[in-house]
C-alpha cells in the first residue's frame, strides 16, 4: 500500500465524484486499477477497487459514483486526508496495430477512458468515443475529451441528448460503414455482451473491461472469478479487468 493525500475530492452531479490524490505509484496502464481505502478501522472491511480515470506523475483522479457505504465515506474526504493506494493492477488495454481505437462506454464505463484516449493519441492513434447513458445528466467529462480532439457519438435512453435509444446502434452503423479498428469497451455486462455481438458480426478485434466485486486485487483470494467461454473461470483482477471480448461473451 502506498499513501496518497486528498488534492480534491469534487462533486460533479448528484450521485457522480472526482477525487484527485497526490502520491507516487509506477505509470499505470490504461484501463489498469487501483485498491482504495480512506477510512480507519475495518468497517468497511475490504478495500475498494477503481479504474484510473487520469494520472500523471505525482497525481492520480479516480472518477466514481456513490452508491454504497465505501463510496459513500469516499465522498466525505476533504483536502489533505490520507488514502491508502495499492496498485497498479490487472491487466490494461493492450497495445495494438491500427491506428484507430474505437472506446465504448455505458454510464461510469466512462471511468477508463480520459487516460486510456490520452495514452493512445499520444502514440499516433485517432480515437472516437461512443458514450452511452440514460439521461443528459448522466455525462461525464465531454469537454475533456473534445480538448483531446476526441471524437463523440453519445445516445441517451431518453433522448435527451445524441440519439435516443442505446450506444450499440451507433455503433453498429458505424462499424458497417468502416470495417476497421479496434473496439475498447467498459459498462455494464449486457452492453459488453451487446458490444461482443456487433464486434463479432463485423469481423472487429473487441476487448472489454469488466467489473466484479474483489476482496484482495490480487488474485489470491478467488472472489471475483468470471466464466470464461472455453477454459473454466478467470480472476478480473489479475488476467483482467481488460481480456478480449471472445473469452467472455
Amino acid at each position: 500500500m502506498k499513501i496518497f493525500t486528498t488534492k480534491e475530492n469534487k462533486k460533479l452531479t448528484e450521485k457522480y465524484w472526482l477525487l484527485t490524490l497526490e502520491g507516487e505509484i509506477k505509470k499505470p496502464s490504461p484501463g489498469q486499477f487501483v485498491m482504495v481505502r480512506a477510512w480507519p478501522g475495518f468497517d468497511p472491511l475490504l478495500s475498494r477497487p477503481f479504474s484510473i480515470h487520469y494520472y500523471e506523475p505525482g497525481r492520480l483522479s479516480i472518477l466514481y459514483e456513490v452508491k454504497g457505504r465505501g463510496t459513500k465515506l469516499l465522498a466525505k474526504l476533504g483536502p489533505g486526508k490520507k488514502v491508502e493506494i495499492l496498485g497498479p493492477l490487472g491487466q490494461g488495454f493492450p497495445e495494438v496495430s491500427s491506428r484507430d481505437i474505437i472506446l465504448v462506454a455505458g454510464g461510469i464505463g466512462i471511468a477508463p477512458f480520459l487516460f486510456t484516449a490520452k495514452e493512445f493519441i499520444r502514440k499516433g492513434h485517432q480515437v472516437h468515443l461512443f458514450y452511452g447513458a440514460r439521461t443528459q445528466n448522466d455525462f461525464l467529462c465531454l469537454k475533456e475529451f473534445e480538448a483531446l480532439g476526441v471524437s463523440l457519438t453519445l445516445t441517451t435512453e431518453d433522448g435527451s441528448l445524441g440519439t435516443k435509444g442505446f450506444i450499440t446502434q451507433p455503433l453498429k452503423a458505424y462499424l458497417s460503414k468502416h470495417k476497421k479498428g479496434v473496439i475498447f469497451a467498459c459498462g455494464p455486462m449486457p452492453m459488453l455482451s451487446a458490444v461482443a455481438q456487433v464486434t463479432k458480426e463485423s469481423g472487429i478485434k473487441a476487448f472489454v473491461s469488466l467489473e466484479a466485486h474483489m476482496a484482495c486485487g490480487l488474485g489470491l483470494c478467488l472472489g471475483c472469478v468470471v466464466k470464461h467461454k472455453e477454459q473454466g473461470y478467470l480472476h478480473v483482477c489479475s488476467e483482467g479487468p481488460v481480456v478480449p471480448a471472445e473469452n467472455v461473451f
